[in-house]
């Protein structure tokens, strides 16, 4: 019987002593947009599933995933998905961030997240972008995705269909 109890215990001390980050829980917040509005999660949830995207403007990744997702986002919101992307470049970088989001035609919400309160309760690291974190109508932790590499949103989109339970 002690050994089952190390078998289980053993790998949960590793991820712990490597600093993985175990699931996290739904934790809501308000940030300002692009205009200096509050935008509360909790609010936009109740319509359905939301998911976070934490950029910054000189990560190309992120900047690769934001123009897929604003493809996803046309194609679902009117189901009641929701995208938000959290900038999280510090507050200098103001004029920067509206000035790529008005030259990209982007329509999803953008918010912005200058103390990185909300990257760290979501268990993301400002310097691991782009973090997604597809939360769920019930408030649950859906998926979770580090990085972005064309082909990616296949995948997300696959995610939030079955979060909407869109069917093919």
């Amino acid at each position: 019987m002690k050994k089952i109890g190390l078998i289980i215990l053993i790998p949960l001390l590793i991820l712990i002593l490597n600093n993985v980050s175990l699931p996290q829980t739904f934790t809501d917040f308000t940030l300002p947009d692009l205009e200096n509005n509050d935008v509360t999660l909790s609010t936009l949830i109740q319509k359905g599933p939301v998911m976070i995207s934490f950029w910054a403007t000189w990560c190309s990744p992120c900047k690769e995933e934001l123009k897929k997702m604003q493809i996803i986002y046309e194609k679902y919101k009117e189901y009641g998905f929701e995208y938000l992307a959290i900038n999280t470049d510090n507050q200098k970088s103001i004029a920067k961030v509206k000035s790529y989001i008005t030259s990209q035609g982007y329509t999803f919400k953008v918010l912005l997240d200058f103390e990185k309160k909300v990257i760290e309760a979501y268990g993301g690291k400002e310097d691991e972008i782009p973090y997604s974190v597809l939360i769920g109508k019930d408030k649950t932790i859906l998926n979770t995705h580090l990085g972005f590499k064309s082909g990616d949103e296949v995948k997300i989109e696959e995610e939030i269909k079955a979060a909407l339970g869109i069917k093919d």
